[in-house]
């Protein structure tokens, strides 16, 4: 068998890129890495559709993106109905200010009981909810995940509070309380975390509103290990192992063009950088952006209960 139609035919789920575009303007996001260059593109749903069939044992498509917003697809609602009528599970990510009330109504329609949709939500009130989710409006939000929630009678919504150093004293305020009690479910994340502060096109204030010191320390120990790692590596030092999550859970990513990837980690770090669909190269550790998963590093992971960015 080849290593071609192997990656295919075990892969179960699926994250998919669908534009390369979004809305809003979120400061970790790797749209603004300095190596990055996003670029618009739209393919047909024919297409898409076309390539999702040659993954016969798919359970489960994501549509959360690397670098774009999923529910700015012009044909997502033909999408789902393709996806619901394999039996595919479908996972929505979205910053949820797109369109208006009517039309997330008519997606909520669509969905199943085994689908569903994160509502990300960082501030109970708007001036806390913007400075990351920049560009984007709490109210719209709320009336759209309203509209969807009423027009689906599976409460397959969710609300995705990622917890910041800036907004970890809202979650106990009365307004949380609030739009907590709003949403069907409820999903709380700490900020991921996996670079330094050079590698973004635009400068921030990481004090402010990004990672609390203590989650920043545990990531920069596993960075560090995984890049002396690396040359070792290069350097013929030494041999590692790599833990990788995608074998494991049979995922793969595939961009707005079709390109297929293991993981949206390698698209962010290796948009240059092909990948022939072998995991024996990446088991191999081949590849420079696979460090990040050395054996090592992710029991330290686990350990700490922590999440690749």
């Amino acid at each position: 068998m080849s290593a071609n139609y192997d990656a295919l035919s075990r892969s179960i789920r699926i994250e998919l890129d669908l534009t390369g575009t979004c809305n809003a303007r979120c400061p970790l996001c790797a749209r603004n890495y300095k190596h990055i260059d996003v670029k618009y593109n739209e393919r047909h749903l024919n297409e898409i559709t076309d390539q999702l069939d040659q993954f016969p044992n798919a359970k489960y498509v994501h549509l959360v993106g690397a670098f774009t917003e999923p529910t700015l697809y012009r044909n997502i609602y033909d999408l789902c109905r393709y996806l619901i009528k394999r039996n595919i599970a479908i996972e929505i990510c979205t910053n949820g200010d797109t369109h208006n009330p009517e039309w997330w109504a008519e997606l909520g329609k669509i969905l199943t009981e085994r689908d569903s949709v994160y509502f990300t939500i960082c501030g109970s009130t708007q001036e806390l909810h913007e400075i990351y989710r920049v560009g984007t409006s709490l109210a719209n939000i709320r009336a759209n995940a309203k509209a969807f929630r009423e027009a689906n009678v599976h409460k397959v919504d969710y609300i995705q509070h990622i917890l910041f150093d800036y907004n970890a004293h809202d979650l106990e305020s009365g307004g949380m309380d609030e739009l907590l009690e709003e949403f069907s479910n409820i999903n709380l994340t700490q900020t991921l975390y996996r670079r330094d502060l050079s590698v973004y096109k635009n400068s921030f204030n990481l004090d402010k509103m990004l990672i609390t010191p203590e989650l920043k320390r545990k990531y920069d120990v596993i960075i560090e290990s995984a890049k002396k790692k690396w040359q070792d590596k290069v350097d013929g030092k030494h041999d590692y192992d790599i833990d990788c999550r995608s074998f494991h859970n049979r995922s793969i990513h595939i961009d707005q063009f079709g390109r297929v990837y293991p993981c949206y980690i390698w698209l962010e770090e290796s948009r240059k950088e092909e990948w022939d669909l072998d995991y024996k190269k990446i088991k191999d550790f081949e590849y420079e952006c696979c460090q990040i998963c050395e054996k090592n590093c992710k029991k330290l992971m686990d350990m700490w209960d922590l999440e690749i960015l």
